[in-house]
C-alpha cells in the first residue's frame, strides 16, 4: 500500500524536509521583529522625539513667562508700597494743617467769645434790652404789627428800670437812651391805626348787596302788567320780560316811578344792567386785594370804577344806590397805609453805651 509507513522511500525522504522548513520559519520570525524593531524606530525617531522637543520648548517658554510675570507683580508691589507711603505722608500732613486751622479756630473763637462775653449782670441786662429793641423795630418795619412793637418797647424800659434800680447809685448814662425810648412809645401810640380786616369785611358786604333791579322803572303790557308785578325779581324773569319785549309789536307803556327817567336809562336793557353788577362786584373784590396788599391807589381806583358801575344799576335818585354810592365813598375816605414813626434812636443810644463799656 501507498500510505504504509514502513515503506523505505518515505522513510528515506522525511527527515530531509524537516530543517528547511524550520529555517523559513526562523526567517519568517527574524524578518517580523525587523519589521516591528524598524517601526518602533521610525515611530521613536519621526513622532516622538519631536514631541519632546516641543515639550521642552514649551517648558522653557512657560519658565521665561513665569519669572516675567513675578518681575512684574514685583516691580507693582514696589510701585504700589511706594504710593501708599506717600499717600500716607501726605494723609499725615493734611491731617496737621486740619488739625492746626481747628485749633486756631477754635482758639479764636474762645477768645472772641471771652471778649464779647458780658462779665456783669448789667451787660447781660443791657443786652437783653438790646434784643427787645431790635424785636421792635422788626415787627415795625416787617410785620406792621403796632401792638407788639409797643409792648417790646415797654418792656425794654422796664430791663433798663431794673438795671438802674439794681446799681448802687444812679445809673445816669441809661438816661439817654431811656429818653429816646420814651418818646419812640410815644409816637407810636399816636400813630393812626388802620383796620385792614374792617374794611376788607366791608367791602365784601358791598359786593353782596350791590342792587339788582331799577326800582324806577317797569314794563307794563295791557294784559300782562299783573303777571310781572307779581313775578319775583330774577334773572329769568328779566329774560322773560325781554321776549316779551321784543315780540310785542302794539305800543307798550314805560312808566317812571321816582320821576322822568333819560334816554339812556331806558336804554339799559337786562344785559347791561347784569353787566354792571358784575363790574361793581369785580372792583370791589379787586379793591378787597388792594386792602391785603396795601396798594392804595389801586384801592381808591377799584372803588372808582365801583361807583361809575353802580350809577347804571338804578337812577340817581333810588335810596338804595345813593346809601350804596354813600359807603363807597366813606370806605374810599379812610387811608390803607399811614407813614410810621422811626424807632431805631434808642438802640443805637444802647450800642453806644455797650460799645463803650
Amino acid at each position: 500500500m501507498a500510505d504504509n509507513p514502513t515503506d523505505p522511500e518515505i522513510s528515506n525522504t522525511a527527515p530531509g524536509r524537516m530543517p528547511g522548513r524550520w529555517t523559513a520559519r526562523v526567517a519568517l520570525l527574524m524578518s517580523v521583529v525587523a519589521a516591528t524593531l524598524a517601526g518602533y524606530l521610525s515611530y521613536t525617531l519621526i513622532y516622538l522625539q519631536p514631541i519632546a522637543a516641543q515639550e521642552y520648548k514649551t517648558q522653557q517658554a512657560i519658565e521665561v513667562l513665569e519669572q516675567r510675570v513675578l518681575a512684574e507683580m514685583d516691580t507693582a508691589l514696589l510701585e504700589t508700597q511706594r504710593a501708599l507711603a506717600d499717600l500716607t505722608l501726605d494723609l499725615r500732613e493734611e491731617n496737621r494743617d486740619v488739625q492746626s486751622t481747628l485749633e486756631n479756630a477754635v482758639a479764636q473763637s474762645l477768645a472772641e467769645a471771652r471778649a464779647n462775653k458780658p462779665t456783669t449782670p448789667r451787660q447781660w441786662r443791657m443786652a437783653e434790652a438790646a434784643f427787645l429793641l431790635r424785636m421792635a423795630n422788626h415787627w415795625l418795619q416787617f410785620e406792621g404789627d403796632i401792638n407788639a412793637s409797643v409792648t417790646a418797647l415797654q418792656r425794654a424800659d422796664e430791663v433798663l428800670l431794673a438795671i438802674q434800680a439794681g446799681g448802687k447809685k444812679d445809673e445816669y448814662d441809661l438816661l439817654p437812651v431811656r429818653s429816646a425810648l420814651a418818646q419812640e412809645v410815644v409816637a407810636l401810640k399816636s400813630v393812626q391805626r388802620v383796620d385792614v380786616q374792617g374794611i376788607y369785611l366791608r367791602l365784601g358786604a358791598l359786593a353782596q348787596s350791590v342792587p339788582s333791579v331799577r326800582s324806577g322803572l317797569t314794563l307794563e303790557t295791557p294784559e300782562e302788567a299783573t303777571i310781572a308785578a307779581q313775578a319775583p325779581s330774577t334773572l329769568m324773569v328779566i329774560a322773560d320780560e325781554l321776549e316779551k319785549f321784543v315780540r310785542i309789536t302794539d305800543l307798550s307803556t314805560l312808566t317812571t316811578q321816582g320821576g322822568d327817567v333819560s334816554t339812556s336809562e331806558r336804554d339799559l336793557g337786562p344785559a347791561e344792567m347784569l353787566a354792571a353788577r358784575r363790574t361793581v362786584i369785580a372792583a370791589l373784590e379787586r379793591a378787597q386785594l388792594a386792602v391785603l396788599r396795601g396798594q392804595d391807589d389801586t384801592y381808591q381806583l377799584s372803588l372808582e370804577q365801583a361807583q361809575a358801575a353802580a350809577k347804571r344799576l338804578a337812577p340817581a335818585s333810588d335810596p338804595q344806590l345813593r346809601s350804596f354810592l354813600g359807603q363807597i365813598s366813606g370806605l374810599a375816605d379812610e387811608p390803607l397805609n399811614t407813614p410810621l414813626p422811626k424807632i431805631t434812636g434808642s438802640l443805637d443810644a444802647l450800642s453806644q453805651l455797650m460799645e463803650s463799656l
